[in-house]
């Protein structure tokens, strides 16, 4: 009987052995699994591309359309509209247009010290692709530009992503003169630019500059101007703006144009004699004080003579800065 229950003990202890050793999972096979596991997941990885970032989708969008302008205004006054609005349109890489296209306006809107501080504004085409902007009425005179391109939205854009769509947006800008002569062409004014020579000396005995510049202004349409006197000139000299006011105010109704023209360098050449000089020039409004218009030019002339070289180089920067104070007071 004793014999009978131990054999009955034996095989249940082995059938016991048996089955832990068939549930048991095999180490070395756990560790290949999870390397093939490992393996899979970077495949995947690899192969699903990130999503675009913003400077790509923008990047596509200027790449798969054409921006074009049809047509710009005629120059026009201050004070008074432009005639006929900047005229664009919007085409696909097949020639076709596209509808709803949102393109990004910059245009000069006013002036701070004289500056020019631009707006910004949004347009968008129609059904036939066309977009037109008619800029306000402008309250400052311009010899400016009009810029457009492909709109974006800059909000939450990382600063490197917004550096990226920034140079995408200007290797696409279009960009148009923006004219507005002034209106103040017979308001009446006085003129104080001082030379200075080579030493950088003001020359207060003949304001050659000073009457060149009176004469390419009259030639342009001006009325009512003069040279202003000594008192004046002096005032300049100094860069005392309150005593430029209050000196110019007693004889000039409604604008001073002041600033200098100084020569940076001489040089002596087989060519002849180059003069380079600087102008600086201003222009206050009398009433206010306000300074309206600034400009810095410089530029160089060769001559075979020293007298004929500073002359031209004279003449041509009064020019110069003639043009700009049509387009700027």
């Amino acid at each position: 009987m004793k014999s009978t229950i131990r054999t009955e003990i034996c095989s249940l202890i082995v059938a016991l052995l048996v089955f832990s050793c068939a549930s048991t999972p095999q180490p070395q096979s756990a560790t290949n699994n999870q390397v093939q596991t490992g393996e899979t997941a970077a495949v995947v990885a690899e192969l699903s591309p990130s999503p675009p970032s913003a400077s790509e989708i923008y990047s596509q969008k200027v790449s798969s359309s054409k921006l074009m302008l049809l047509s710009s205004p005629k120059e026009t006054t201050k004070g008074k509209i432009f005639t006929s609005p900047y005229l664009l349109k919007v085409e696909d890489s097949d020639g076709k247009p596209i509808a709803s296209y949102e393109i990004t306006v910059i245009y000069p809107a006013s002036r701070k010290n004289g500056e020019v501080i631009f707006a910004e504004t949004a347009i968008t085409s129609d059904s036939e692709g066309k977009a037109e902007f008619l800029p306000p009425a402008p309250e400052f005179a311009f010899n400016s530009h009009i810029s457009f391109y492909p709109k974006y939205l800059a909000e939450e854009l990382s600063t490197e992503e917004k550096a990226k769509i920034d140079q995408i947006a200007q290797e696409n800008t279009i960009r148009s003169p923006f004219k507005v002569q002034t209106n103040q062409k017979s308001a009446g004014g006085v003129i104080a630019v001082v030379d200075f020579n080579q030493n950088g000396k003001a020359i207060t005995s003949n304001p050659v500059s000073s009457s060149k510049l009176l004469m390419t202004l009259m030639k342009l349409g001006f009325t009512k101007i003069g040279n202003a006197p000594q008192d004046v000139t002096d005032a300049v000299i100094q860069d005392n703006e309150q005593r430029i006011l209050s000196r110019a105010k007693a004889i000039a109704p409604s604008f001073i144009i002041y600033g200098s023209v100084k020569i940076d360098s001489l040089e002596k050449s087989e060519s002849g004699i180059t003069y380079t000089l600087t102008g600086l020039v201003k222009s206050m409004d009398i009433k206010t004080g306000e300074i309206t218009f600034k400009t810095e030019k410089t530029l160089s002339v060769t001559e075979k003579n020293d007298w004929t070289a500073l002359d031209n180089a004279r003449k041509a920067l009064s020019d110069a800065i003639a043009n700009e104070i049509k387009y700027g007071i």
